[in-house]
């Protein structure tokens, strides 16, 4: 007898739900101890500090830093960094087996780009800083990177002897990303014009359905972000 194909979709996507449920309970229990546990993962020795060539080539890519429990399992926190402008954009972190850890974070990220190893002490300095530069040009990290920055433990910044230039040519450089919706990237050009005023910081915005084509400008002309074709916001 042949499948319904209607039944099999309607099941996979209660399937889907339920999994979804799953993983948001699982993880609102987890968050109001993140911090702690974080603390708890920084005694266990480094596992993994590793970005990728995009950030030092386009000034945005995910830093990782993991740690090896002595339970056998993988602590791991991912940054967005954002090195021209806004520091830390997004913050992932998790708590898993090795095995998960190896194909889900690292294998998937090692497959899909050119990964460039830090070391520990490199990786807080490089993250650490674009947050301090961030905060200069008033934007403050992502919410959850105070309740996961603790898997740092006593990584000590001045250990690592490398420099690392925030900005673009000398002054902040924002480029919208796709989740950046037009109120979004409206709030961070004011922001920008207010600290830096009408010199001080460049900017490129995607108009929807040419991504190939960024307009940029300064402050001068905010008014284009106005005036482009958004859509909803």
């Amino acid at each position: 007898m042949a499948r319904d194909p209607r039944k099999h979709q309607r099941k996979l996507e209660r399937q889907k739900a339920k999994d979804k449920a799953r993983r948001r309970a699982i993880a609102e229990q987890a968050c109001p101890d993140t911090a702690k546990r974080m603390q708890r993962a920084a005694l266990d020795p480094i596992l993994h500090c590793f970005t990728t060539t995009d950030l030092f080539e386009h000034g945005m890519a995910s830093v990782f830093v993991s740690r090896e429990l002595s339970n056998g399992g993988v602590a791991f926190a991912v940054f967005l960094v954002d090195m021209y402008c806004l520091g830390v954009k997004d913050v992932a972190f998790g708590f898993t087996t090795r095995g998960d850890y190896d194909w889900r974070v690292y294998t998937k990220t090692a497959r899909d780009y050119e990964i460039v190893n830090l070391k520990p002490a490199a990786a807080r300095k490089l993250i650490e800083g674009a947050v301090e530069f961030a905060k200069e040009a008033g934007f403050p990290p992502h919410r959850d990177y105070r309740k996961v920055k603790p898997i740092f433990g006593d990584i000590d910044v001045n250990d690592c002897t490398d420099e690392f230039t925030y900005g673009k040519a000398g002054k902040p450089f924002f480029f919208a990303g796709p989740r950046d919706s037009p109120t979004r990237c409206r709030q961070i050009l004011n922001t920008l014009s207010n600290r830096f005023g009408p010199d001080g910081f460049d900017y490129a915005l995607l108009v929807p359905d040419t991504a190939s084509a960024p307009v940029g400008g300064t402050s001068r002309n905010l008014e284009e972000c106005e005036e482009l074709d958004w859509g909803d916001d």
